[in-house]
């Protein structure tokens, strides 16, 4: 019955021009050709913002905000758009950003939502989403900007909207609404959810040391648990011959790995494979065939990693990677790749050409659920520094030095033998700090407490990418 409710009040949205809490019309998702448009889109249209609303017991938020390193689901109520489901798992998300807020006296957490958890149902086809809590980003568009033009550019990237987030009727702040990478994410770019999927958690660089696999990944879907095709798949990565193509076609598409190079290339993403915790990707198995798909960009215009991130070699596009890492290195040895690679980065560059007028559309439309937001991270004053091009501004957000967190303590306990422990000097993990205002909790009570997160700071997003762009241009012409 709940199903049938759900499906007669998507109808009546759709013929009396209604899109949830508002009088705006969607603006429909674009997908791809290899895309299946799935009812659940109506959530990540970009002409306003979403609402989510999430009644919960008091008992079970409690338990949630005094233990959010459990990540442990509890049973919640939501309206999304105004349309409603019971019983869905409601949990906090992350790893290093988690342990962070937790450290702190804010509270603004990223959660993630199971819809079927409890009870064999989903929202629309949506079967898992999270909302990310715009850690570090005084700006709150790096992670939206950067699935944006991945998607705009030929990547299967997660869907991703802005959304007003309140828990028990109380406004919590604005987040940003992410599609989860699971079954419904699957079935929507690829049609089924048939094949394996792993996620690349720390340390998974893909190399094969004195017969070592080097990976830490989770698999989130698939019967066959014995990573005999992801080991496969490594095999023929680590044995392509030095500048050619070997077999790797035959085990990947290398197209999708190319623009996720790209991407953290141009973007400044290091927090990736491409970074010192060489993780946030998936590998999907899609007939044989890996997918690269990308995951994580709160930390992209160069939020993640040492100074001169806006100079990286686009070459040798790693910063700080604690093994070798063969995806990057062996694709980009062969001159066809490489040749590609390039083209995806003048496709990029082009795409950007009016980055400052995509950036003050985006600020415009968030500005007021910004200003209005009691838990946000960062201030008034570095949002609007953030979001204009500064004349003379920085171009670098900051160096690792200045970071506050142990690489140690997130490498995973099983990583192999080969894999070092100890984390480079000039790397501590954590955001750089640069000011916010203490946060106020769910009621508003924490406007007094004596400590206070600093993170996010007024660096331009846009002189930082103008910047990264007029060196890859010079590169490129290299």
């Amino acid at each position: 019955m709940k199903k049938i409710f759900i499906l007669i009040l998507v109808v009546l949205m759709v013929f009396t021009g209604c899109s949830g809490t508002t009088d705006t019309v969607q603006t429909p998702v674009e997908t791809s050709e290899n895309t299946v448009d799935q009812e659940y889109s109506i959530f990540f249209g970009q002409v306003e913002i979403h609402e989510i609303k999430i009644g919960i017991a008091d008992t079970d938020l409690q338990n949630i905000l005094e233990n959010p390193l459990d990540e442990e689901y509890h049973p919640a109520t939501i309206t999304l758009d105004g349309i409603v489901v019971d019983d869905v798992g409601f949990r906090t998300k992350g790893n290093s950003t988690l342990r962070d807020v937790a450290g702190s006296d804010s509270e603004r957490y990223s959660f993630k939502f199971k819809v079927d958890e409890y009870v064999d149902q989903d929202l629309l086809g949506l079967d898992e989403f999270v909302i990310n809590n715009m850690f570090s980003d005084s700006s709150y568009l790096r992670e939206y900007i950067s699935y944006k033009a991945m998607a705009d550019n030929g990547l299967d990237v997660p869907l991703s909207s802005f959304v007003n987030v309140y828990i028990n009727d109380e406004l919590y702040g604005l987040y940003l609404l992410v599609e989860s990478v699971d079954d419904s994410f699957l079935e929507r770019n690829f049609g089924s959810n048939d094949g394996n999927l792993y996620r690349a958690d720390i340390g998974t660089s893909l190399a094969i040391v004195e017969g070592e696999y080097i990976e830490n990944t989770d698999q989130k879907n698939g019967e066959d648990e014995s990573k005999t095709d992801l080991y496969n798949f490594m095999d023929v990565l680590d044995s392509m011959p030095d500048g050619e193509k070997g077999d790797i076609e035959t085990v990947l598409d290398v197209e999708s790995a190319l623009r996720y190079i790209a991407t953290n290339t141009l973007l400044e993403n290091y927090d990736s494979l491409n970074g010192q915790h060489e993780q946030n990707y998936y590998l999907y198995n899609d007939n044989g065939i890996f997918v690269v798909i990308p995951w994580d960009y709160n930390m992209s215009f160069g939020s993640f990693g040492g100074s001169g991130q806006s100079t990286v070699d686009i070459d040798n596009p790693i910063s700080g990677t604690p093994t070798a890492s063969p995806l990057i290195e062996n694709l980009l040895e062969v001159d066809e790749y490489r040749v590609l690679y390039y083209e995806i980065l003048e496709e990029y560059i082009d795409y950007f050409s009016d980055f400052e007028t995509q950036v003050t559309t985006l600020s415009t439309l968030i500005r007021e659920s910004v200003e209005n937001d009691p838990t946000k991270f960062t201030t008034m004053e570095n949002f609007e520094s953030s979001v204009v091009y500064q004349e003379g501004g920085e171009v670098e957000v900051a160096s690792m030095g200045d970071r506050g967190s142990d690489f140690s303590k997130d490498m995973p306990k099983d990583m192999p033998k080969d894999m070092p422990k100890d984390m480079p000097k000039d790397f501590q993990g954590a955001p750089p700090a640069g000011g916010m205002e203490n946060p106020k909790g769910i009621q508003g009570n924490q406007q007094d407490r004596g400590k206070s997160m600093s993170n996010g700071n007024g660096i331009s997003i846009i002189n930082v990418l103008m910047a990264r762009i007029e060196n890859v241009k010079t590169q490129l012409q290299n």
